[in-house]
């Protein structure tokens, strides 16, 4: 193999590895995730593309959106003055403490307290498309 060739094949294939090692993570937890969304979140949101929650916004697809920028819902300013694009940390940071971490968002959840119950809810939603 020429050298020239080596460098991307090995790239590619540690991104291959990284994607392989985050999605095994994430498996014990995505049965999990999805049994403490259904008990703790789906009174509020929805996570079937097409469909509306009864008063948060959809989450499907929530991985890698920025906040507050779904269209079709109404966002608190605050909510959309959030600089984030939702990933593993910024989910459970939101879910531990929705007022806190964003201050003044419509949210009124109080949010779970166990930091692995946020873990699992947040692979049940990189889950979501």
């Amino acid at each position: 193999m020429s050298t020239s060739l080596r460098l991307p094949l090995l790239g590619l294939l540690s991104f291959t590895l990284a994607q392989a090692v985050a999605a095994a993570e994430c498996a014990p937890d995505t049965r999990r995730g999805a049994e403490l969304f259904a008990n703790e979140c789906s009174v509020c949101h929805a996570v079937t593309k097409g469909t509306k929650g009864m008063m948060g916004p959809n989450l499907a697809g929530v991985y890698g959106r920025k906040a507050g920028s779904l269209g079709g819902f109404s966002y608190s300013q605050a909510m959309r003055d959030k600089d984030v694009n939702w990933q593993a940390e910024s989910i459970q940071q939101l879910i531990t403490q929705p007022q806190a971490y964003v201050p003044g968002t419509y949210m009124p959840y109080m949010g779970l307290a166990s930091a692995d119950d946020r873990e699992a809810v947040a692979c049940f939603l990189k889950e979501q498309h």
